[in-house]
């Protein structure tokens, strides 16, 4: 018996004017489980990605998470009952440190107002303490302790994309959506974000859902993927059942190739 889907997209459908983004998009992804969701420029992988955030609000369909719709909820509200996410194009503070900018990540999930943050309330004290403690050791996990006290400002893109990645779990999330982690890395930064994604995987027991253009990460960490092509999901499987399959094929190379074909880039 497999274990319980955590997020369900039934049916979803998106239009903008007369283009078709989704065109009855449906899949599962299994609590525990890397999905890695593909799929040429143009496909909708972004605009999927963006209804799960809760950016768009599809036309047709549901997203349940947890087995609960995710469509009343704003986007400002995801966070609180176990969604995060990271972006294609950073979006740290760059005049806040390291540290803040990860603590930042887990005040999504703290209880506080105005009054008790301005009377410093024993509680609040305590919250703030363990909002640090949790930083550091999200920090420590990722090799980013030592410029903790750093702005992210003037860092290396790969160590910029780990401090958002770390913000990203500070909110202590159920479910982490990663959209193109690997954009503007090197051959061995993007091997060496394949391993952390699994070893967040297991060690912060988090559910992944990644949008990803770089084939050889996707196929390498992904238990499960779905290939999506002009708005309509055209293959899910294994890795390796995907690469071998004729349509995901045809999107990327045009034509069906004889033998085992290599989709990584």
């Amino acid at each position: 018996m497999g274990r319980a889907a955590l997020l369900e997209v039934r049916d979803v459908a998106l239009r903008f004017g007369g283009i078709v983004a989704l065109d009855g998009i449906s899949f599962e992804l299994e609590e525990g489980q890397i999905l890695g969701l593909i799929g040429p420029n143009g496909a909708g992988k972004t605009t999927l990605f963006n209804c799960l955030s809760r950016l768009y609000n599809p036309q047709r369909g549901d997203i349940l998470f947890n087995g609960i719709s995710l469509l009343p909820w704003p986007p400002h509200r995801v966070a609180e009952i176990g969604i995060s996410r990271t972006f294609q194009n950073l979006a740290l503070f760059p005049r806040q440190s390291v540290l803040d900018n990860v603590r930042i990540g887990g005040h999504a999930r703290c209880r506080s107002d105005f009054v008790s943050d301005a009377l410093h309330l024993p509680w609040v004290r305590r919250q703030e303490k363990a909002l640090e403690e949790t930083a550091w050791t999200l920090l420590d996990m990722l090799e980013l302790r030592e410029v903790g006290h750093n702005p992210p400002d003037g860092l290396p893109l790969g160590t910029r994309k780990r401090v958002e990645l770390a913000r990203a779990l500070a909110a202590r999330p159920k479910l982490l959506l990663l959209d193109e982690p690997a954009g503007g890395l090197n051959h061995e930064e993007v091997a060496a974000l394949g391993h952390l994604i699994r070893r967040i995987r297991d060690n912060q027991q988090v559910t992944i859902l990644l949008v990803e253009h770089h084939m050889s990460l996707v196929m390498s960490v992904s238990d499960k993927v779905v290939a999506l092509d002009f708005g309509r999901k055209i293959a899910e499987g294994t890795p390796a059942e995907v690469q071998q399959n004729e349509a995901v094929i045809r999107a990327y190379l045009g034509k069906p190739t004889e033998g085992a074909p290599d989709a990584r880039q």
